[in-house]
């Protein structure tokens, strides 16, 4: 499998397009902002907080404060980031926590019964990402302003554990959903969206700032964020790219999803009966469509 050469120029064609970062505060989604604004694009930042330090002045930049995990405000930043361009060419779904809380942790309230799991870190990696990518399908097409058909695409942030064994239950859970989520809907976005991920190895972020010195003392590597905000640009310019997952570690870059001796292709090879079972759900989609087009012609 060879890797991937992201150059300059690959990242061109994102100038004056408008694009939503969710969790574009600090980390990969700040210095994926960074990058947008530097080729000349408009940027939305949504996070709970304000940048600190603040990105250069720019009338491209814009802010909004929101908490992904609930839904009125969410909402309200593509509310805000469609009124201030009047169309949403790209968005990022960026926003993350580390692990949290352990799903299997037994806490026990007043009365001595066993609580509910906590689920926070799943709500804003998983569970809020879904919610973004709604509003972003949504605000791409029904409710557009200006639609943007053709050219949109969502980007999600997964992980290199969204496809290995990796000793974080509840962080692996959401960032295996996320994967989940460009395998459920590439191709189904209307023909109109493109959806990918970059899935990053250990990156230089607020999330791992407490182990840098362990990283450091047992000799693992770590790369900065402007490594995979490159990785982010390219799926947001190349327009041929749905599915795609990037896989970065180090500075350097793999497509894994669809590339020749991939993740998928890999996957076939080992099912026997995985071209079948997504032949059956294709034929399955295209019986209930063709059903729903000569209801609608009856009318």
């Amino acid at each position: 499998m060879e890797d991937l050469i992201i150059s300059d120029e690959a990242l061109t064609g994102i100038q004056d397009k408008a694009i939503l970062i969710t969790g574009g505060s600090s980390g990969i989604g700040r210095a994926t902002a960074q990058l947008c604004l530097d080729l000349g694009a408009y940027v939305v930042v949504g996070d709970l907080i304000p940048p600190n330090p603040p990105f250069q002045e720019t009338d491209k930049l814009k802010f909004v404060e929101v908490n992904v995990t609930k839904w009125e405000s969410l909402r309200n930043f593509f509310i805000e980031a469609e009124k201030w361009q009047g169309r949403i060419d790209h968005v990022f779904a960026n926003a993350g926590v580390n692990q949290r809380e352990d799903f299997l942790d037994v806490k026990l309230d007043e009365a001595g019964l066993l609580q509910p799991p906590n689920y926070s870190t799943i709500d804003v990696n998983l569970t809020a990402v879904i919610n973004t990518v709604h509003l972003a399908k949504a605000y791409m097409t029904e409710l557009a302003t200006h639609r943007t058909a053709g050219t949109a695409s969502i980007v999600l942030a997964a992980s290199t554990s969204s496809f290995q064994n990796f000793s974080t239950p509840d962080y692996t859970i959401s960032k295996h959903g996320v994967l989940g989520i460009v395998r459920g809907l590439v191709g189904l976005l209307d023909g109109q969206i493109r959806i990918n991920a970059m899935a990053p190895s250990w990156t230089n972020t607020g999330i791992l700032a407490t182990y840098a010195p362990l990283f450091e003392k047992f000799g693992v590597g770590m790369q900065s964020p402007e490594v995979v905000a490159r990785s982010v640009v390219l799926l947001f310019a190349d327009q041929k790219r749905n599915g795609d997952v990037i896989y970065s570690w180090e500075g350097r870059y793999r497509e894994v999803n669809n590339q020749k001796d991939g993740l998928l292709e890999h996957a076939v090879s080992i099912l026997p009966n995985s071209e079948k079972e997504e032949g059956a759900i294709q034929k399955i989609r295209a019986y209930a469509r063709s059903l729903a087009e000569k209801a609608q012609k009856e009318l």
